[in-house]
């Protein structure tokens, strides 16, 4: 009789567990963490009733289950949750900035910083950038859009103050007492957007500086296309050198070789210039030099 006991009572618990925990909407950020309960999504990460949502470096971007879309500026945590419903939204800022864009026909939302319960007044639409420093200052600025009243009421205190629709105010110290008009700078810092055309004017001189510039001659444009090859040159004479031991071989041998010697010899003597108009004398051949020499070896 046990289990069927205990089955009933897992039936009759689930629901309100199921129910308490109503999913809120998917945060898309590339380095925003999610503390609580979460569900993972083909885009994102959804995130339930009683989570908290810590953004990184860059904002985070919470789109709403039921419509429109929070925007959690970096280094800020935003706690979040439901009414019984599901329907109304209950936020919980300790310090840091947020912009909220959405829409409200029937319930209240309520955002709660460490000083201030805000109350967002349907019906009407809330475009909002809201800023709470550790100091206590809180600013409240009116973004494009926004046509909603929000009421403003002291945690510690017994001041309110009602923000018209359009309107910004900045509290200084926790305190709605000395209420002035809100900063510039409350929400989320202004991102720059570069424009594409700039971007790629601004890309094009530092790539073209990181590549070496091309070596360009004077005379590179009209020369032609060459091929430089290193190689050694040897120099062969075109004239066959005479063989003198052919001739002498048939020689008679005498015991004085003086005149055979003197009459091999090659005469060096300093080159003749050519002079105009004056033939150059040609050189004796071998069978010339050969006749003299046998005229003054057997005397004749």
């Amino acid at each position: 009789m046990k289990k069927p006991i205990l089955a009933l009572g897992f039936a009759l618990i689930l629901p309100g567990a199921l129910h308490a925990q109503n999913a809120i909407g998917e945060v898309f950020a590339s380095d925003a963490s999610v503390r609580g309960s979460v569900a993972l999504s083909g885009n994102g990460t959804r995130v339930l009733s009683g989570s908290q949502v810590s953004a990184g470096d860059g904002a985070a971007l919470l789109k709403l289950e039921r419509g429109g879309e929070l925007r959690i500026c970096p280094k800020t945590n935003l706690s979040l949750s439901t009414d019984a419903d599901g329907k109304a939204l209950v936020l919980g800022l300790n310090a840091g900035s947020m912009e909220l864009n959405y829409g409200l026909q029937t319930s209240a939302d309520t955002l709660v910083t460490p000083d201030f319960r805000m109350q967002l007044i349907s019906p009407g639409n809330f475009h909002l950038a809201i800023s709470v420093a550790p100091s206590g200052d809180t600013c409240m600025r009116s973004l494009p859009g926004n046509d909603a009243a929000v009421f403003v009421a002291e945690m510690m205190g017994t001041e309110s103050y009602q923000l018209s629709p359009g309107k910004s105010v900045l509290f200084r110290g926790g305190s709605v007492a000395g209420a002035t008009e809100a900063p510039a700078m409350c929400g989320c810092p202004a991102v720059k957007a570069e424009p594409r055309a700039e971007k790629e004017r601004t890309e094009a001189p530092a790539a073209a500086a990181k590549e070496p510039a091309p070596v360009v001659q004077a005379s590179q444009k009209e020369a032609e296309p060459h091929l430089e090859v290193n190689s050694s040159f040897v120099y062969r004479g075109s004239e066959v050198a005479q063989d003198y031991y052919a001739s002498v071989a048939r020689l008679s041998v005498s015991v004085d070789n003086s005149a055979l010697a003197l009459a091999l010899l090659p005469k060096v003597s300093a080159p003749v210039a050519k002079q105009p108009g004056k033939p150059v004398e040609k050189k004796e051949g071998l069978l010339h030099r050969f006749g003299s020499f046998l005229g003054r070896l057997f005397g004749k």
